[in-house]
């Protein structure tokens, strides 16, 4: 049986230019996969027509973020809340990606701590690894984040 998923705006803050993931392609307990392309109008598109390796990361984060968010909605609990990219570790980019790449982002939660989600991710175009990337997202459920002392 194969999984529907819910659009992507409905499961992260992002909207409009700065949305860069398009979609879920899977998800399970601790990993995800989700799909985005790279538009001619990409925010992160350069002159020559690369993608800029520093969007690497958010495109890491936002893939889990969104795949985080469909596991709570599967298990019946509230989408409210929020987060933030707060630390990245271990980048690595191979090759570039171009307007009209359609890319494959992989996540995969390592651990979690204090809200913080320590994140490894992978990003393909066509089976061939573009980036790599640890990333460590701060998030929260409710309306604010916890306070720190």
């Amino acid at each position: 049986m194969k999984t529907e998923y819910p659009e992507i705006s409905t499961l992260i803050p992002h909207r409009s230019t700065m949305l860069l993931v398009d979609r879920l392609l899977h998800v399970e307990e601790k990993k995800g996969k989700v799909q985005a392309t790279v538009g001619k109008n990409h925010l992160f598109l350069r002159e020559g027509g690369t993608l800029a390796p520093e969007v690497c990361s958010e495109l890491i984060a936002q893939g889990f973020g969104a795949c985080e968010a469909f596991r709570r909605m599967q298990k019946g609990l509230s989408l409210e809340g929020g987060g933030y990219l707060a630390s990245v570790r271990d980048v690595q980019v191979f090759k570039s990606a171009y307007a009209g790449d359609e890319l494959t982002i992989c996540s995969e939660k390592i651990d979690e701590c204090f809200n913080t989600y320590i994140v490894r991710g992978e990003i393909l175009c066509k089976e061939s690894k573009l980036a790599q990337a640890t990333v460590y997202l701060f998030m929260w459920h409710g309306k604010e984040p916890p306070q720190t002392v």
